[in-house]
């Protein structure tokens, strides 16, 4: 059975450093940290588990909580946040909510009790104050994806502001006036954003803001589908839809639809995987939330090993190329998000596809 002075000589550091790298106790260059990992899994080294959490006090063990695993959004999340996790000698633990708070305060105080190192939080809270009290002071959490305002933990998010206001552009370029709105619960950061700048294109293009035209629930109920067919009732002529699973919803009404509402057009959001459920015809802007995962893992990590550091605040800065089916490429201006604080820069990768639309819809999926 190999040992870690094995390991140490295979990979031409110190015992000491081999302990730095399992244990994440220590910041390693990437080299030296390939090294070690290489030479573990040549050697088939397997670090005693429990002598290591008796030596520095730590599980080696995060969760995520999740409102709503059967959103592919999160779970893509989920896949490269273990991954990373793993990497670095960490087991993921999954927790879902159902979009509950009573379930994400329960797992909260379960969590924290010893269970795990850190929690990485995507919370179904209207403000930190519902959760604050079942969090002890110091215990690491970031959160994804939604804000809490006033929270003092880190955060990792995208900003979708001005990816919103293209789709918009697109769709006024296209004619359209009459621009419905179905977003996700009101209270999510992510809902608020999108619908204000759903309201602020509106706005700053003289258009109407008509509130019978705007529709909110939640992805949970797959109501996106009534809800499309009421806004298309109401002579709307285009959509936004605040989630992904709301435009597969809203999606699905469309295609069943067609007849009544040829000309119809959306500006929703999905992931890459899903492209193939839509024509070749359909416009498309893909989000990558594979580095949304990375940068968690990274900054929990981070947050456990160097508790006093300051607040960070994560968002990602996206370049949208735009291809057609003609093989012309253009570029939209450049997305702009909220600067940096902390931590380094990260790129989200976005593709806008626009083609020519030859079937019933176009889509922008975000």
């Amino acid at each position: 059975m190999s040992t870690m002075k094995d390991v140490a000589k295979k990979a031409g550091v110190s015992v000491a450093t081999v302990s730095y790298a399992i244990n994440g106790t220590k910041a390693l260059s990437p080299e030296t940290l390939a090294k070690v990992r290489a030479a573990i899994k040549e050697l088939k080294y397997s670090p005693d588990q429990t002598a290591k959490s008796f030596k520095t006090g730590r599980k080696h063990i995060i969760a995520f909580i999740v409102p709503d695993i059967s959103n592919n959004y999160f779970s893509n999340i989920i896949d490269s946040l273990e991954q990373e996790l793993r990497n670095s000698g960490y087991t993921l633990i999954i927790t879902n909510t159902k979009e509950s708070l009573d379930l994400e305060i329960e797992q909260l105080k379960y969590l924290t009790s010893g269970i795990v190192d850190g929690i990485v939080l995507a919370s179904s809270a209207k403000n930190y104050k519902e959760i604050a009290p079942y969090i002890p002071a110091g215990f690491p959490v970031i959160l994804v994806d939604r804000k809490l305002k006033g929270c003092p933990f880190d955060i990792i998010s995208v900003s979708d502001t001005d990816a919103i206001e293209q789709g918009m552009d697109y769709l006024l370029s296209c004619g359209h006036t009459k621009i419905g709105y179905i977003g996700d619960a009101p209270h999510l950061s992510t809902s608020k954003e999108r619908l204000q700048a759903y309201m602020d294109f509106l706005t700053e293009h003289d258009l109407p803001v008509d509130h019978d035209r705007i529709k909110e629930t939640t992805s949970l109920t797959h109501s996106a589908y009534d809800l499309t067919g009421q806004l298309l009732a109401q002579s709307c002529t285009a959509l936004v839809i605040g989630n992904n699973v709301m435009t597969v919803d809203a999606c699905c009404y469309l295609n069943q639809h067609h007849a009544d509402y040829p000309n119809a057009r959306l500006l929703g959001y999905q992931h890459k995987d899903l492209c193939r459920l839509f024509s070749s015809d359909d416009g498309i802007i893909v989000q990558n939330e594979y580095d949304m995962g990375i940068s968690a893992a990274r900054q929990i990590l981070n947050r456990i090993q160097e508790p006093e550091s300051s607040r960070k605040e994560l968002s990602f800065i996206t370049n949208i190329p735009v291809r057609t089916s003609r093989n012309k490429t253009q570029h939209l201006p450049l997305a702009f998000f909220p600067a940096y604080s902390g931590i380094q820069k990260s790129h989200m990768n976005c593709v806008v596809h626009i083609w020519n639309h030859t079937v019933p819809y176009g889509i922008f999926i975000f």
